[in-house]
């Protein structure tokens, strides 16, 4: 497989030999981009003795935003040449920093597109996660929250992370190649291969580094067309790699999603097989086998949406399956190009195979939210 990646990556260097004789009318000139986002959130949740929410504040003001460079130019040959990067200025999940960042070949009508940098792989950027309210907040997709819950390094291994379904294709932006086909009567593939799970990769990495994963290869498809008044996006994926050092499992995932709309309706979701295998067995790195999925329904008429998803993770680990559900029922009111507000409730929930306190929870939260895009 391996040879194969190398062997194409080669076929298509060849066939872009030319972008260097080819001259373009202009250099590359970047534009900006991007959102930001505000949510203010009240929760009630468990908060006795022991219990995750005990001590802890019952509201909270979240914002997530960020900021993206664009350019491109198309040369004398037709080929498109690009590049973009995502400032994150403000989210709960990470510190201020640059995340995607990538330069892109393209020719949709010839041969396709190629990305190099640090980006979504083939799997992730042709899935499509079924309807949403509001992105931010989505049932089992969202960058905001306004809950407790178990997390990575607790006995419950069913832990919600600030971003389920989408968070859960592992190799999320480390650097790699990928190149997608252009597309057949609405349908497209894609393959991509990262050979360190690290991002920012500088030279040749060790292939024995504690938590890492290599040798990551992806494949993607999607389909987008109509079936009688209905249009239909469907899509899959499957994504492998090799364990490294200690604390490290071979890993291997599928990925499927559906997206139906027809007069203002839209059904969907998405799901996620997550299985571990390999590699050394500890409290904090154990094989087990993650199954995710989310359902949403949403109508939408004038500048109004509404809608409401559920979304489930199972979790077989060695001590018996841990569970966690969350549903939701969102509204949205769009004031103008670029700028809406919503709100919402949300119901989680986590059952632990030992039910244990410290790794059960219940919690409700009720939010408004603002939306600004430029």
């Amino acid at each position: 497989m391996k040879k194969a990646l190398i062997g194409t990556t080669a076929l298509i260097a060849v066939g872009l030999l030319n972008v260097a004789a080819a001259q373009a009318a202009d250099k590359i000139k970047l534009g900006v981009g991007g959102f930001y986002n505000t949510g203010i959130g009240f929760s009630s949740e468990d908060d006795g003795v022991g219990e995750l929410g005990a001590g802890d504040r019952n509201h909270a003001i979240n914002v997530d935003s960020e900021v993206s460079f664009r350019g491109s130019t198309t040369l004398d040959n037709g080929i498109e040449v690009g590049f973009q990067a995502e400032l994150e200025i403000a989210d709960n999940t990470t510190a201020d920093r640059i995340d995607e960042h990538y330069v892109w070949f393209e020719n949709m009508d010839v041969w396709g597109r190629v990305e190099i940098g640090d980006r979504d792989g083939a799997e992730a950027k042709t899935m499509t996660f079924g309807p949403a309210v509001n992105f931010q907040v989505i049932t089992g997709l969202t960058a905001m929250t306004w809950r407790n819950g178990p997390g990575a390094a607790s006995g419950n291994t069913a832990f919600f992370g600030p971003v389920v379904l989408g968070g859960a294709l592992f190799l999320g932006d480390s650097t790699k190649v990928t190149y997608y086909t252009p597309k057949f009567s609405g349908l497209q593939l894609g393959v991509s291969y990262t050979p360190e799970s690290s991002e920012n990769q500088k030279g040749l990495a060790t292939d024995s580094t504690a938590g890492d994963t290599s040798e990551g290869k992806a494949v993607g498809a999607s389909w987008a067309g109509s079936m009688g008044d209905a249009s239909v996006r469907a899509s899959a994926g499957w994504s492998s790699a090799d364990a490294e050092g200690l604390l490290s499992n071979d890993r291997t995932q599928w990925v499927a999603g559906l997206n139906v709309s027809m007069n203002g309706w839209q059904f969907g979701g998405g799901y996620v097989n997550d299985e571990t295998n390999g590699g050394a067995v500890t409290a904090t790195n154990i094989q087990y086998d993650n199954i995710q999925y989310r359902v949403g329904l949403v109508y939408s008429t004038g500048a109004y949406t509404t809608g409401v998803a559920y979304a489930n993770q199972t979790v077989d680990a060695a001590t018996g399956e841990d569970s966690a559900t969350v549903w939701s029922i969102q509204g949205k009111k769009s004031l103008g190009a670029g700028v809406s507000v919503g709100a919402g409730v949300r119901q989680w929930s986590w059952e632990d195979a030992d039910s244990l306190a410290a790794n059960e929870h219940d919690a409700t939260e009720y939010f408004f939210v603002t939306a600004v895009s430029f």
